[in-house]
């Protein structure tokens, strides 16, 4: 039941984080681009993946549009295959943990 608890939270704390998103970049390609983000880094790339595509269905095909669903496929696919070459380890409750990088993430927005 902990750790049900703790996956309850951490789920709590990642809508908090995506709706802090959504209330300062309000409806806009860059909002989709920073949630999306969000998602790859809590580990969840194929709801990234399914959120930068329905960015072409919803904003179009501009010049914007591509450059931030581009970048975010390519970010998507550094962070798979970082995982692949072995960058995470595993934790005491055999749940994967990044290691930490040795740069700061390049993101566009910083919820609160």
């Amino acid at each position: 039941m902990h750790s049900e608890t703790q996956s309850d939270l951490s789920q709590a704390g990642l809508q908090i984080a995506i709706q802090d998103i959504k209330d300062d970049l309000f409806d806009t390609p860059e909002c989709d681009y920073a949630i999306a983000q969000l998602l790859n880094r809590w580990g969840q790339a194929k709801k990234a993946e399914h959120l930068l595509d329905e960015m072409l269905l919803k904003w179009g095909t501009s010049s914007e549009v591509m450059a931030l669903t581009q970048q975010g496929h390519e970010e998507i696919k550094a962070e798979m295959k970082a995982a692949m070459t072995g960058s995470e380890v595993l934790a005491d409750n055999s749940e994967p943990m990044r290691k930490p990088k040795t740069a700061p993430a390049q993101l566009s927005v910083v919820a609160a």
